[in-house]
């Protein structure tokens, strides 16, 4: 009888350990596939670009999410032609990070001064254009005082200066207490009015 006693409370501890190693199990199981689709989900887009701000005015190649490329993480699959005109004009940068974009051209996002810019380039890697953004102090003083005599009761909120090839063009939000405005201006100093909108 003592022994049939030892040997149901032995069994008993048995399950009650394996019910234990089963739940530890299927617990570190869990967990290391949610660690593991969190980690594959996080390399696929860039840890620096969740900072970049928004666009102002979004061109063709930034409206769709899918047109945002794919993250090149090896330069090898860069085109050498992009990388030097880079280098050569952004020699300071030292976070760019580079994505492949659905036309087989390059895209290059860096984060300067605390706002994203973004480089783009053709498949053979030529520059097409940049799109630099800052905030209103690094604004030309000629294009600000266009600005500024203008719409003097605004404050300039952030500036997306569109570099080309045929020359610059300027996007600025404006916004008093009422009222946000996006405005284009180019380097002669004529000024379109892209977006009026009430707060």
């Amino acid at each position: 009888m003592l022994v049939k006693v030892v040997n149901q409370l032995n069994l008993t501890k048995m399950k009650t350990i394996l019910f234990a190693l089963t739940i530890g199990f299927i617990s570190i199981t869990v967990d290391n596939t949610s660690l593991h689709a969190q980690r594959s989900v996080q390399n696929g887009v860039s840890p620096d670009r969740k900072n970049f701000m928004p666009s102002i005015r979004k061109f063709a190649a930034m409206e769709d999410s899918a047109a945002a490329g794919i993250y090149i993480s090896n330069l090898n699959y860069v085109s050498i032609w992009a990388i030097r005109d880079f280098l050569d004009r952004y020699s300071n940068v030292d976070n760019a990070k580079w994505f492949l974009t659905p036309d087989g051209g390059f895209e290059s996002y860096f984060v300067q001064d605390g706002y994203g810019d973004r480089i783009f380039y053709d498949k053979k890697g030529y520059w097409l254009y940049s799109l630099i953004t800052y905030g209103e102090n690094k604004l030309p003083r000629d294009i600000r005082y266009v600005v500024r005599s203008t719409y003097f009761d605004f404050m300039i909120v952030i500036v997306e200066e569109l570099q080309m090839a045929g020359g610059i063009e300027y996007i600025i939000s404006l916004e008093d207490k009422t009222n946000i405005k996006v405005v284009k201006v180019n380097g002669a100093g004529d000024m379109e009015v892209l977006q009026d909108l009430d707060k």
